[in-house]
């Protein structure tokens, strides 16, 4: 699962939907905030990996530079989603995914669909992140992601023409 925090999908929703018929999951958060690691760390049955899933879009792998930056600046270390998919998940597995990765999903699912790991996910309940209009400051509003809904149904769409179950979410 692709989610901010374990209470925001897989406490309060994912543990109530599945398992059913007594099978169980391997659960697995993937999430770079480090804010939310330590809820992490006392829940069983729930593997973190402390990284930001990269699909060669606005999140990429750390690389090593000599020049400084003004201000305090966060590294956190990526990793190639679609790689670890393919080396953790068969065929058979039956995968649920929630994936909420604030607008590199539009990276992400191309490349699940190009590598072939998008044909691993069997269910995929993705949050879209398009032009809704943001409250920024006191009397105004600022255009957070330039996406358009459009481009969010083909999204869809293209993760769907691959088997993929495929779930708006908001």
């Amino acid at each position: 699962m692709l989610v901010p925090g374990y209470g925001s999908s897989i406490g309060s929703w994912f543990k109530k939907q599945y398992p059913k018929q007594n099978k169980t999951f391997d659960v697995f958060a993937i999430e770079a905030d480090k804010a939310f690691h330590d809820e992490y760390k006392i829940k069983k049955k729930v593997q973190l990996l402390p990284y930001a899933a990269w699909g060669m879009g606005r999140i990429q792998p750390v690389k090593k530079s000599s020049s400084s930056l003004a201000g305090e600046v966060n590294l956190i270390q990526g990793f190639d989603f679609a790689d670890w998919l393919k080396k953790s998940v068969r065929e058979r597995d039956f995968v649920v995914m929630k994936m909420d990765v604030e607008g590199t999903e539009f990276d992400l699912i191309p490349r699940l669909i190009k590598t072939g790991a998008i044909c691993l996910i069997d269910e995929l309940f993705l949050e879209c992140h398009y032009n809704r209009w943001q409250r920024c400051c006191p009397g105004q509003r600022s255009q957070k992601y330039n996406k358009t809904y459009n481009q969010c149904l083909q999204l869809f769409t293209s993760a769907q023409t691959k088997w993929v179950l495929v779930h708006q979410w908001w």
